[in-house]
């Protein structure tokens, strides 16, 4: 009975925090910029930091290696830095070796991934995330199934992690491997809604080999990113 009401006060006032950070973050990097503007400094550029989890099935067998992850990573890299002048630091990738259970390792999408999280179904891997604040990493939890066709899921700013399936990294699986999934849902979780441009990184679908979605960015998305909470703009000369 307690743990949902707990869980869902712990959405409130996550939301409610993050859409205060935002606000601060877009507001001080207006105010950097116009001083950049006038003194004719030029900004050390803008960094997202980015963490990841490696889920372990019931039996303990990791559900992908750390190697697996490192495509997708460097797709995000490039993506992030030529649309939108951020540079995506991968900051560490951590397997969990304890055996997770089902529900963390099969959480459901959209609304459902709030449930699960707010009746603490997903408490397992929330233990291994970091606190949420400004210029925090984003967390990518790899987990082995997402209940009906998404192949990752995000929480937008009620959270700092998303969740994307294990198959997604297989580069031996040309069925399911697509490295603009981790960075679409990256996108989300800065706060970029959906687009109906299939060329754009936020297009709702992707299905490889074949059909997978761009991975352009809009000026207006470019503008989100790089004023969210979590992005770090570097003073002059800093890289």
């Amino acid at each position: 009975m307690f743990k949902p009401l707990t869980g869902a006060l712990r959405a409130f006032t996550t939301t409610g925090a993050a859409v205060a950070a935002d606000l601060a973050s877009a507001a001080t990097y207006a105010v950097e910029t116009v001083g950049d503007a006038v003194t004719g400094r030029r900004s050390g550029g803008a960094v997202l930091r980015v963490r990841v989890l490696i889920l372990s099935d019931e039996s303990g067998r990791p559900l992908c290696s750390p190697d697996d992850v490192l495509g997708s990573v460097r797709a995000a890299q490039r993506i992030f830095d030529a649309g939108a002048g951020t540079r995506v630091r991968l900051t560490e990738v951590t397997t969990i070796t304890e055996p997770a259970p089902t529900p963390a390792l099969d959480p459901r999408a959209n609304r459902g991934l709030l449930l699960d999280d707010i009746t603490g179904r997903l408490d397992f891997f929330r233990d291994h995330l970091e606190p949420s604040l400004i210029a925090s990493p984003v967390t990518v939890v790899v987990v082995r199934d997402i209940s009906g066709r998404a192949t990752g899921c995000s929480l937008g700013m009620t959270a700092d992690w998303v969740v994307c399936q294990a198959a997604l990294f297989d580069a031996a699986r040309p069925d399911t491997y697509d490295e603009t999934v981790l960075a679409h849902e990256l996108g989300h979780a800065l706060n970029l809604p959906h687009h109906r441009d299939r060329a754009n990184l936020m297009f709702p679908e992707s299905s490889p080999p074949d059909r997978r979605r761009g991975t352009g960015l809009a000026a207006w998305q470019s503008m989100v990113l790089r004023t969210n909470r979590h992005t770090v703009h570097l003073p002059s000369g800093v890289a």
